[in-house]
Order: C-alpha cells, then sequence, then structure tokens
C-alpha cells in the first residue's frame, strides 16, 4: 500500500538555509508531532500517518544539510537553533495545538534540542517530549559509559550517514572489519585518512573523538515539559538513556524492554517478536502515556503511577519471558 506524501513544508534558519519537510495533516486535530531527522522525510511517512491516527497533525523535517534541506550537514551542531525556528513557525501556522517532540537515535537529540531552543521568553510551549534509544551528542556515540571507544559502530555510521547530504550504501563486513582493525593498530583519528574521507568529513571525525559529554543538569535543566525514554535491554547507548530519564528536571517515565537500537522491528527471533507484540509492544507505553499528560492517546490503568505526587521517576519494563510490563514508581 502506498502512503500518500505530504504537504511540502518550508522554514528558514538564521543564515538563509532551507529546512525542507512534509507535513501529514489529519482531520479534527488535537495536537502537533513534530520529527527531525537526518534519514529521509520519506522514509517517515508510515510513521506520520501513525500519528494522523492518534489524532495529531505530524511535520518531519529533513535536518540541515540532509536530503532536502540546505546548508552544511554537520552532525549535532545546529539543531538547537534550527529547532527553535521550527517550533515558532508552527506556533503561528497551528495556533493552539500543543506541541509533542519525537525522534530516535539522532532525531532523539533533534526533539531535546528543539525543547531547549523553547525554553526562552515568549518561546513556543513544548507540551511532551518523547525519545527513543537517544543518541544524546558526540562523546555519548564514541564511547561507552567506560569510555571505551565504540569504534565499529562509529565507523559504520559515518560512513554511511555522516559525510553527505543522502545516506551512503552500508561498508561490506569485511571492510569494516579491516577499518576497524586499522583503527585499532594507529589510531582511530590516524587510520581514517586512509579511507577516502573528504577534509571535511575528517574534521568532523576529529571533532567527535574529541568532544566532551553532554551536562544533562546544565544543558537541559530548563525545560519543564514531561519526558518519555523508551530505551532497549540491548542498545549501545542504554546507560545514556536512564541517565536522561534519571537527571530530567521534570517528571519522566523510562521503558525498555529486550531490543536493541533498531527497537522491535529490528528483532528477527518471530516469536520473541511475538511475544513483544502479545504484551501491547511499545504502543502500550506511548499512548497511555501521552493520555497521562492530557493529549490524544488511550488510558490505562498503569497510568495511575505517572500522577503519584512521591515521585517524578517512573518507569515500565517489559520482561519478554512473561509476557508483561512491569510499572513501578522509581528511577531508572
Amino acid at each position: 500500500m502506498t502512503v500518500e506524501p505530504g504537504r511540502e513544508h518550508l522554514c528558514q534558519g538564521g543564515d538563509g538555509a532551507v529546512l525542507r519537510g512534509r507535513v501529514w495533516e489529519c482531520a479534527n486535530p488535537a495536537g502537533l508531532v513534530v520529527i527531525r531527522t537526518p534519514y529521509d522525510v520519506d522514509q517517515h511517512a508510515g510513521t506520520a500517518r501513525s500519528w494522523n491516527a492518534r489524532g495529531y497533525h505530524c511535520l518531519v523535517q529533513d535536518v540541515r544539510g540532509r536530503y532536502r534541506s540546505t546548508g552544511a550537514w554537520s552532525p549535532y551542531s545546529h539543531e538547537e537553533d534550527d529547532g527553535g525556528r521550527v517550533l515558532a513557525q508552527l506556533t503561528e501556522e497551528y495556533e493552539g495545538l500543543p506541541l509533542v517532540l519525537f525522534g530516535a537515535s539522532y532525531a532523539a537529540h533533534t526533539a531535546l534540542e528543539a525543547a531547549r531552543a523553547a525554553t526562552g521568553d515568549n518561546a513556543p510551549a513544548v507540551s511532551a517530549i518523547i525519545a527513543l534509544v537517544p543518541a544524546l551528542g558526540l562523546a555519548e556515540t564514541a564511547w561507552d559509559h567506560e569510555d571505551s571507544p565504540q569504534i565499529l559502530h562509529r565507523i559504520g555510521w559515518w560512513h554511511e550517514h555522516g559525510r553527505h547530504r543522502r545516506s551512503q550504501p552500508p561498508l561490506s563486513a569485511a571492510e569494516l572489519d579491516r577499518r576497524v582493525a586499522q583503527a585499532h593498530s594507529r589510531g582511530v583519528v590516524e587510520a581514517a585518512g586512509d579511507w577516502g574521507w573528504s577534509p571535511a568529513t575528517l574534521a568532523g571525525w576529529r571533532r567527535l573523538w574529541s568532544a566532551e559529554r553532554v551536562d544533562l543538569a546544565s544543558r537541559y535543566g530548563r525545560i519543564d515539559a514531561p519526558l518519555l525514554v523508551v530505551s532497549g535491554d540491548d542498545d549501545f547507548f542504554d546507560h545514556d538513556a536512564r541517565r536522561l530519564a534519571r537527571e530530567w528536571g521534570a517528571p519522566s517515565h523510562f521503558a525498555s524492554g529486550p531490543w536493541g537500537h533498531g527497537l522491535v522491528g529490528a528483532i528477527a527471533d518471530r516469536a520473541l517478536r511475538a511475544r513483544i507484540s502479545a504484551a501491547g509492544g511499545l504502543a502500550h507505553i506511548i499512548d497511555p502515556w501521552l493520555a497521562a499528560q492530557g493529549l490524544p492517546g488511550s488510558a490505562a490503568e498503569w497510568t495511575g503511577i505517572l500522577t503519584a505526587a512521591s515521585t517524578s521517576r517512573t518507569r515500565s519494563i517489559l520482561n519478554s519471558a512473561s509476557e508483561a510490563w512491569r510499572h513501578e514508581r522509581t528511577s531508572p
């Protein structure tokens, strides 16, 4: 079944760059979801339509320098300013609709940065943020929580997504292994000089490995919107996802289960996927959580824990063996 393309949407960045996206609209909307992604607007049409079915308009936008948006692509460099400008424009275009920021991996970063831009005087109000398997920043993607370099998947990501306007085919397993071995023997920055990358890509690669970790309290401490963080037991960013939920300055809910960075859709084990589906999947968390924030969603009995006055930290953990979620008033 072909999903109809949304209506074209344009927003101008502070330096004149044109941020292009598409808006999928629904009848009688009660909210507006914003997704800013480096992974191609057209790949998110199904996600946008799923938000329409919940009662939300949905804007999906290519970030600066990716796909249809102009400007230079520099990961983790422009998302606060660009995101803030998008929210300001949407507030005028869709006056009165609550804003929900949504994204997975890098798009979770763009959601957080847009929310950060919306904390000043006269800034648009953000009603809720949903961050799935968040890639918080350069350092968080380069190093694990024990300060070991995450060389393999960083080489793979930068080769595929970090160098050009459009994503490139992934490296073969043999070539990726060869580059990882070079990085271990010669140094991760030095080895990249033989990979055929442009000077701009090499500069970004050096910036990646010298970046400092995000101080969550100072960077996002002024945001008062509730946060839903979805992680995975096998996600390489799980520790940072838990840290984000734990240190958030407003109410946060953390959810996790037996999947990795690709979430439920990337699970190859059909039996496991069936058990997760039997437990309601992530919809069992997202829709009731939205309803608990007074937004379009499906109420559920478990969300009573979200209104407890004793804590602003709650979590839901999916036990795939028992095919049931466990909901608790506790930090991640």
